[in-house]
């Protein structure tokens, strides 16, 4: 059994709980999605994925030389989510809202604990819990991104401009997932570091199943 597939197994009880039967998840392929519950999903998901390029770059500058090629992998990632948050931006104007406005509402708390426990492994804790983190959000992403694009342009006739932040991060995360397969299969030193990255990726299922209960509450 590799790496990745002892992280899904270890951690698979509390994804099926927490993010298979996620009542969000039930409310959009059921219909019933509001706008409200769409507008409050981008906000969130705008507060937690500004500041991902900086909590990488932070996480890659504290891995010494014995993690060389764990470092150069999180300085890759730099480049490839800076500035994904405009997607967000530009759905919400697209939808017709005042961006500036939704977004000034804080976060709550499931993306409040995603931001704060992302710069905490990034720099008091172990960075390597963040390949935890990003085996949840890319896995995620590229699991149901493609098919809540389908339902949202199907079921509820949302534009593709309004759509854009899920529809790319379903092309995106397919081929981030398997970056962050290599690494955590082939840029370990050791067993604790794969408990670093367990531990991550469970207390990321929590939090992120907290966010989107917080989108149902939004509305």
């Amino acid at each position: 059994m590799s790496n990745f597939e002892k992280l899904l197994a270890a951690t698979q009880t509390e994804f099926d709980r927490e993010i298979g039967q996620n009542p969000l998840i039930e409310v959009v392929a059921g219909g019933q999605m509001k706008q409200e519950h769409y507008v409050a999903y981008l906000r969130e998901t705008y507060h937690m994925v500004r500041h991902t390029s900086r909590m990488l770059s932070l996480a890659g500058a504290r891995l010494g030389d014995d993690y060389r090629k764990l470092r150069d992998w999180f300085f890759e990632q730099v480049r490839e989510e800076n500035n994904h948050d405009l997607f967000c931006i530009r759905d919400l104007e697209n939808l017709g809202e005042d961006a500036e406005q939704v977004l000034a509402v804080p976060p709550k708390r499931g993306s409040w604990g995603l931001v704060s426990q992302n710069y905490y492994m990034a720099t008091y804790g172990s960075p390597l819990g963040i390949l935890g983190v990003a085996s949840l959000t890319e896995g995620l992403g590229a699991d149901l991104g493609k098919s809540m694009a389908e339902i949202l342009r199907d079921a509820y006739h949302l534009e593709k401009n309004q759509v854009t932040f899920i529809k790319s991060h379903a092309g995106f995360d397919a081929r981030h997932i398997e970056d962050v397969k290599e690494a955590v299969n082939d840029l370990l030193l050791s067993d604790t570091d794969l408990d670093e990255v367990i531990h991550g990726r469970r207390m990321t299922i929590y939090y992120y199943a907290q966010m989107f209960r917080d989108v149902l509450e939004s509305a």
